[in-house]
């Protein structure tokens, strides 16, 4: 029988006949209501000779890494490439990227090898078709960069941190989406004892007041999660806070390459951000915890465990509360490989309408291979049939 479980890993098996996407790292994904999206990404261990590339003239002119936007509806579990590689940048590893409306807006990035070149153009991608545009851009940019992370806030995009490949920053810049300028916010000089050391790979939460940096590091080191540099947008300073755990563990260890999703409780308010996986140079985490903004406190998840200990993936959270993890590289056995697995878990509980369309999709399993007449004929509301893959449909009844 269906039975609804939070904080529960679930593998979803790629459906349909396109072949799903080559495992890779340094990827970044998004999520929204109806779909899954990956963006670039880097294997070096994908042979010529592989027969799902043979063909594949993209791949041969962008290898080791992935001149790619994939789709993966939640409901069918269908990948599906989308066009528009020939205005896509050459750098499409640890970018940054975040999904506004049916908008990925993709920032930084390096090629290979890493730091070699990197890039500081910002792009924006329309989800349903692959179109993706150069934004263009005035003012002070940012130096070209990789491993930074982005928020969005009262039409600005802030960047934070980032690597050349060399030196490691913890810089803040902000890009006007109205007037298409940069903005420099702080430049780290060690005039403040609270600044904090640069890095890459750390992830980033807001509370619409300040912007709190997870974790990350340098090639060598890993930074931990005792102490957040929190960055106030207010007063234009940075501060150190102290976190805590509860009673039952400590914090997180420190690490970079790991996961982050956030989300605010409807009822109570509280805001948190989770964490998954990562790497301290030495152990790869398969660990999942959760801050409280609120009150600064770390719990582990302790029933939710990842597969397997992963880093280099990317984790995003659909709008009903479930997480998702794509990709990474993998130990399994004490053997380090990349992996194109798609799981997920609940982080909150859903609406019982959520939970009923679950459990439906349980026990009907070719209701994805219905049409949506069919679907609003059988009763299914419309809002769950708008969750399906049929895009064009979608949009002439809008």
């Amino acid at each position: 029988m269906y039975t609804f479980k939070p904080f529960v890993f679930t593998k979803h098996k790629a459906n349909g006949p396109e072949r799903p996407p080559k495992a890779r790292s340094g990827h970044r994904i998004a999520c929204d209501h109806r779909n899954l999206y990956s963006y670039g990404g880097f294997n070096p261990c994908v042979a010529d000779t592989d027969p799902d590339m043979r063909d594949d003239q993209t791949w041969f002119a962008s290898k080791p890494l992935f001149k790619e936007l994939w789709r993966f509806n939640l409901v069918s579990e269908r990948w599906k490439r989308l066009p528009g590689q020939e205005n896509m940048p050459n750098e499409l590893a640890s970018n940054a990227m975040i999904l506004c409306g049916n908008a990925l807006m993709v920032y930084g990035g390096t090629g290979v090898p890493f730091g070699e070149s990197c890039s500081n153009q910002l792009y924006v991608c329309n989800v349903d078709d692959g179109a993706m545009k150069v934004v263009p851009a005035t003012g002070e940019l940012p130096e070209p960069q990789y491993g930074q992370a982005l928020v969005c806030h009262d039409s600005y995009l802030y960047t934070v941190g980032g690597t050349t490949g060399y030196e490691y920053t913890c810089d803040i810049h902000r890009f006007d989406l109205r007037k298409g300028v940069w903005e420099i916010v702080y430049i780290c000089s060690g005039r403040d004892e609270s600044e904090p050391r640069g890095r890459y790979r750390h992830e980033l939460a807001f509370d619409g007041k300040m912007i709190y940096v997870l974790g990350g590091g340098t090639s060598t080191e890993s930074y931990g999660f005792a102490e957040i540099p929190a960055f106030d947008l207010k007063t234009n300073k940075w501060r150190t806070l102290n976190t805590h755990g509860d009673t039952d563990t400590m914090v997180p260890a420190p690490r970079r390459c790991h996961g982050s999703v956030q989300y605010t409780d409807e009822k109570s308010g509280v805001t948190s951000v989770v964490i998954s996986g990562g790497y301290n140079g030495d152990w790869v985490f398969s660990d999942v915890w959760r801050l409280n903004l609120n009150t600064l406190q770390w719990t582990r998840l302790r029933e939710c465990i990842l597969p397997c200990p992963v880093y280099f993936h990317s984790a995003a959270l659909t709008p009903e509360g479930r997480m998702y993890i794509f990709g990474g590289i993998v130990k399994i056995n004490n053997k380090i490989q990349r992996t194109n697995a798609v799981h997920s878990a609940w982080l909150t509980i859903p609406k019982l309408s959520e939970i009923c369309w679950q459990a439906l999709n349980y026990y009907f399993p070719h209701l994805k291979d219905s049409s949506p007449d069919k679907l609003l004929h059988m009763g299914i509301p419309l809002k769950f049939v708008q969750k399906f893959d049929f895009y064009d449909w979608h949009r002439s009844t809008n």
